[in-house]
């Protein structure tokens, strides 16, 4: 209670007091007993409201007071507690709005749905206008929790802030961890894994101030998933182990998690032997189907990757879980592969059929979604498709020779019709000249030499135009040879061709391990000066029209545009499938302003 309300308090009481012993005092003076009785009456009654008032206030206060010391070591206790109070209208404003909050934090620490934010309305709307800076910044916290499990992002994120704004000026480690470890969740939920990676760090120091091991090792997973999925590799090792080495017995939750993690990171960067034994030591480890799942698919899917595929089909069958849509689409990704690697490819059509169908289904329900990127729009960096990215190809190497064979018809067209325009036009001058020669002939026959003379040389100029327009299309047919033989030489002498030979005579372990293939910026430079010089100023012409590409972005639209794969991009740009996909949707997105159902390398074939 604000210091002011306790004085406030303490004069009210005093004057009351005050001011039934004057009463009592007059009553003595009084002679008729009728009256004396009635005052009497009125200031016991006074004295006794009073009394119950103070007691049931006091009673109130402390209980309120020990259920908040007791919801952080004994919630299930608290929760109990609260619901034997009595009814939170009977109370003071400010007990209603400390009930309220309490009440909410409890269904929240025993994993009871909150169903309503009609409790913590009450609790904001005291709270916003007190002093009570700590009460204030756990109300707004517990709301931007409820609206985040409501599907309500934009709100959550905003009470978030608020949240943060409020306690600026408390020193709670506590409240500070949990604030931005589910900050940081959100943010990563939304697809803004760098600023949620900003949030996990700053979670870490009040974690470390707290001394709480358990929630060092839960920050540890969640902060290392996150860079997992952004492709930061040596950042998610480093937390997994960290995560590890405070789960000293391997007897803990997190220890066989934390394992599994580290291994899902070793198969990201292709070290299948290692993903398999750290896969292997945690499926030694775990107790029960809710744990085995996950890491029989995990194993499944590297032994797919090491081309072990009757071990592979072993372990991803006996992953019998009912997914949610994210993890189902996973599910088909994997059976399609290995149908696809085992040569069954109606099978393997059909679950890559089920993929597509269900990555669509989840697609149109983020379109559908009131969530208007919060960072990044979400992209679904841990579903892939080989057989989609194999249909896009496709469907590219379609629309590219499609598009090759309108323009030569077109070409052929336009040249035909000039020459049968100009066909037409020499006709008509040639039977104009024919009635002038049958005029000229009956007027003046004494012309008739110097008339044939005429038609033979203009025969010859015929002659020498149809040679003319000949010779013309040959140097322009000669020209095009050129020039294309010209650009294949400049790139066959270039250093990613050199490259890209390299890298097609190197085994699978080869290019892993093999830092000589990757690009150095002078060797991208260079790239960009020779594709602009082969391709009528392609880079020119790309930074004119998105003047916020960078240098990487250039790179990347000139390996496109020479026709570089994206399994061959991994290595020369030293990065992963995940990554790489990112890079991609960001240019396309972000620095372009291409729709979704745009596909960013058609527009740079075509640019």
């Amino acid at each position: 209670m604000p210091l002011f309300k306790v004085y406030f308090k303490q004069f009210t009481d005093k004057t009351i007091k005050l001011f039934i012993f004057v009463i009592v005092l007059q009553t003595f003076s009084m002679k008729n007993k009728t009256l004396i009785i009635i005052v009497i009456i009125t200031a016991t009654a006074a004295i006794l409201s009073l009394g119950i008032y103070q007691k049931r206030t006091h009673q109130i206060n402390a209980s309120l007071l020990q259920i908040e010391q007791l919801m952080y070591e004994r919630p299930d206790s608290a929760w109990k507690i609260l619901q034997h109070m009595p009814p939170i209208s009977q109370v003071r404003k400010e007990e209603q709005a400390l009930h309220a909050l309490l009440f909410t934090q409890a269904q929240y620490k025993n994993y009871i749905p909150v169903k309503s934010d009609s409790l913590l309305r009450i609790a904001e709307a005291y709270y916003r206008t007190s002093s009570d800076s700590l009460h204030k910044a756990w109300t707004l916290f517990y709301l931007a929790q409820y609206y985040r499990d409501s599907d309500e992002k934009e709100k959550a994120l905003s009470y978030f802030q608020q949240a943060n704004i409020a306690s600026r000026n408390i020193e709670n480690n506590q409240f500070k961890f949990l604030l931005n470890l589910h900050w940081a969740n959100l943010l990563s939920d939304e697809d803004a894994e760098n600023k949620g990676i900003e949030k996990y760090q700053t979670a870490n120091k009040y974690a470390i101030l707290l001394k709480d091991t358990l929630k060092q090792i839960d920050l540890y997973g969640q902060w290392g998933w996150c860079c997992l999925l952004t492709g930061k590799y040596d950042c998610a090792d480093s937390l997994f182990n960290m995560g590890l080495k405070l789960s000293t017995s391997s007897k803990m939750t997190y220890y066989n998690y934390l394992l599994n993690c580290l291994s899902l990171t070793a198969r990201e960067r292709k070290d299948y032997k290692r993903a398999l034994e750290l896969v292997n030591r945690s499926l030694s480890l775990a107790k029960d189907s809710t744990e085995l799942y996950p890491l029989w698919n995990n194993k499944g899917e590297i032994l797919l990757e090491m081309n072990q595929y009757d071990s592979a089909h072993f372990y991803l069958s006996k992953d019998t879980r009912d997914y949610d849509p994210y993890f189902k689409a996973t599910h088909y990704l994997n059976w399609s592969i290995y149908e696809e690697k085992i040569k069954n490819l109606p099978k393997a059509l059909e679950y890559s059929k089920r993929y597509a169908e269900l990555l669509d289904t989840i697609y149109q329900k983020r379109l559908e979604s009131k969530v208007v990127n919060l960072q990044h729009k979400y992209d679904y960096s841990l579903i892939q498709s080989e057989n989609k990215l194999l249909k896009i190809k496709r469907q590219r190497l379609y629309i590219s020779l499609t598009a090759i064979c309108m323009a030569v018809l077109t070409v052929a067209v336009i040249f035909f019709y000039k020459r049968r325009e100009e066909k037409r036009k020499l006709a008509e001058q040639m039977r104009s000249k024919d009635d002038l020669m049958k005029e000229m002939r009956l007027q003046l026959q004494e012309k008739t030499i110097d008339l044939h003379a005429a038609q033979e040389k203009i025969i010859e100029k015929e002659t020498a135009l149809d040679k003319e327009l000949s010779q013309r299309e040959k140097m322009r047919s000669e020209y095009s040879s050129k020039e294309a033989a010209m650009r294949k030489e400049i790139l066959r002498h270039s250093e990613i061709i050199r490259k890209m030979e390299q890298l097609n005579k190197m085994s699978q372990q080869d290019k892993i391990q093999n830092r000589s293939v990757v690009l150095s910026d002078e060797e991208q430079d260079n790239l960009a000066e020779i594709v602009n010089i082969c391709y009528n100023n392609f880079t020119d012409r790309l930074w004119k029209k998105f003047p916020t590409l960078t240098k990487a972005d250039i790179s990347l639209c000139c390996l496109i545009k020479i026709g570089i794969s994206n399994s061959n991009m991994l290595y020369l740009l030293d990065t992963s499938k995940v990554a790489l996909k990112k890079r991609k949707n960001r240019l396309k997105h972000d620095k372009m302003g291409m729709d979704e159902n745009d596909s960013l390398d058609e527009f740079i074939m075509e640019f």
